[in-house]
């Protein structure tokens, strides 16, 4: 057999190795963003559960025909959001070290997420309508993706960014 036959053969054992291993210890590897506080993600599951009902109340902003009336109901559901980002604040920061920190890193990416829900609601309500565009992060990663990702790793699925843009 060839140095290479075999390099390979060794290559393809190693995979499958290592695919054994991630499936066997699943639910044993964290995700980077999940931390242990329970009582501060479940105060915060509750403030956003609040802010998101307040949302889902109004009309969808996609399903109304004229962009003034979209670029009202975008400021209005902002609002709500605006509210739900000042009730985690408020809630102080995790007793869990890596909570204290990515708490407010993922609060940042929602003050970005919502400045580009305030400019785009200042266009609509010109009269122009254009998409709605999402930032990126300093990695240049859609913040609504981090967003929706840390709320849910952390178990707080209302602190997801709404549905209603």
């Amino acid at each position: 057999m060839s140095f290479g036959r075999i390099l390979g053969i060794l290559a393809f054992l190693a995979l499958i190795i290592f695919w054994i291993w991630v499936f066997a210890n699943r639910g044993s590897i964290s995700h980077p963003d999940e931390f242990e506080d329970p009582a501060w993600i479940s105060a915060a599951e509750a403030a956003c559960a609040v802010r998101q009902a307040a949302i889902e109340e109004l009309p969808n902003a996609a399903s109304v025909d004229g962009a003034v009336q979209r670029g009202e109901l975008v400021a209005l559901g902002t609002i709500q959001l605006e509210g739900m980002v000042q009730d985690l604040h408020d809630l102080g920061l995790p007793t869990n070290a890596k909570g204290a920190e990515t708490v407010p890193q993922w609060l940042d990416d929602y003050e970005l997420f919502l400045q580009d829900r305030r400019n785009w609601s200042d266009i609509l309500l010109t009269g122009e309508d254009p998409p709605f565009l999402i930032s990126g992060n300093s990695q240049g990663v859609r913040v609504t993706d981090l967003l929706t990702t840390f709320a849910e790793v952390n178990e707080m699925p209302s602190c997801a960014p709404s549905g209603d843009v």
